[in-house]
């Protein structure tokens, strides 16, 4: 009889340790899902951060051409402003020589004019 309790002693010896080793391997895999889990949420949040930072960065860069472009428009029309008021005020000074010349022409002619008289 005592060859049948040690081999039943055996038996639940050995059921124990596959029970317990069933338990461990159900703990590991709720683990390894949990693992998953917790690096598929880790994964989206950086998908979605990276987006909503190279869409701001889009923007930003958008913004930034915008003003580059305003920059380059204000600057050429400074520049064509001042170039017109060069223009201007060449035409102005070519005018006064101009009519300076004038007289001096019409002074030059007369003179010829009253030696030939």
């Amino acid at each position: 009889m005592s060859h049948l309790v040690a081999e039943e002693h055996t038996t639940n010896a050995e059921s124990a340790i596959l029970g317990e080793i069933r338990e461990a391997e159900k703990k590991a895999d709720e683990i390894i899902e949990k693992g998953r889990l917790e690096k598929d949420r880790i994964i989206q949040e950086a998908r979605s951060g990276a987006s909503k930072l190279l869409l701001s960065k889009e923007e930003e860069l958008k913004k930034s051409q915008e003003k580059k472009i305003m920059d380059f428009r204000d600057k050429a029309r400074l520049l064509s402003e001042e170039k017109l008021a060069e223009g201007k005020l060449s035409a102005k000074q070519a005018k006064s020589k101009s009519e300076k010349n004038m007289q001096k022409a019409v002074d030059f002619v007369l003179k010829k004019f009253e030696e030939m008289i």
